[in-house]
């Protein structure tokens, strides 16, 4: 098995079987400390994701967001790609592919447009690179997108160094419950 590989499914089975309280009180400190981000609080249009697998829940940020008055902009996988839709409110979201929830209907955002992207991960390290689930989902996306991307992860989930290919593209950033990893700290 290739060492990305492993590592996938040992930090998967790790975060999976974090015990809901720790995940929910986990999630609060990097939903803040994504706060205390005076880049986040700037943007206007802002990429999200809904939380799959264990991932943190970021989603008080989407009525945080669209209190603000900011653009709200969720992932849609299509075919190979992942589209990114402007939502009005989260009600319309419904299991898309994977079973992540995902946007059913919203006007299609061109990537370029973003202006801070909060991006999942299984494993991040400490220069920003990350494996996902092996698709390229988000690798391919990053090519593309504009302003800060944002990796989100608990702390345990931050390395010295993951094993990275050719087409793998880092964050700006990593922030978890303790830490901001790389970048300017605002």
């Amino acid at each position: 098995m290739r060492l990305k590989e492993k590592l996938r499914r040992s930090y998967l089975k790790t975060r999976e079987g974090l015990e809901e309280g720790k995940r929910e009180k986990l999630s609060e400190l990097i939903v803040n400390r994504l706060l205390s981000l005076k880049a986040l609080r700037r943007a206007k249009r802002i990429l999200l994701f809904c939380p799959h697998k264990g991932e943190p829940d970021i989603t008080p940020l989407f009525k945080w967001a669209i209190g603000e008055g900011k653009d709200v902009i969720l992932p849609r996988v299509e075919g190979e790609e992942l589209r990114l839709i402007k939502v009005i409110d989260t009600q319309g979201l419904e299991p898309g592919s994977f079973c992540i929830l995902e946007p059913t209907e919203g006007e299609e955002v061109n990537p370029e447009s973003v202006e801070l992207s909060l991006i999942p991960g299984v494993v991040f390290d400490k220069k920003g690179y990350r494996l996902g689930f092996g698709r390229g989902y988000y690798d391919r996306l990053m090519d593309r997108l504009g302003g800060l991307k944002v990796g989100v992860a608990y702390e345990f989930q931050v390395v010295d160094e993951v094993p990275r290919d050719s087409w793998d593209r880092p964050v700006d950033m990593v922030v978890t419950e303790e830490n901001i990893y790389g970048g300017k700290v605002s």
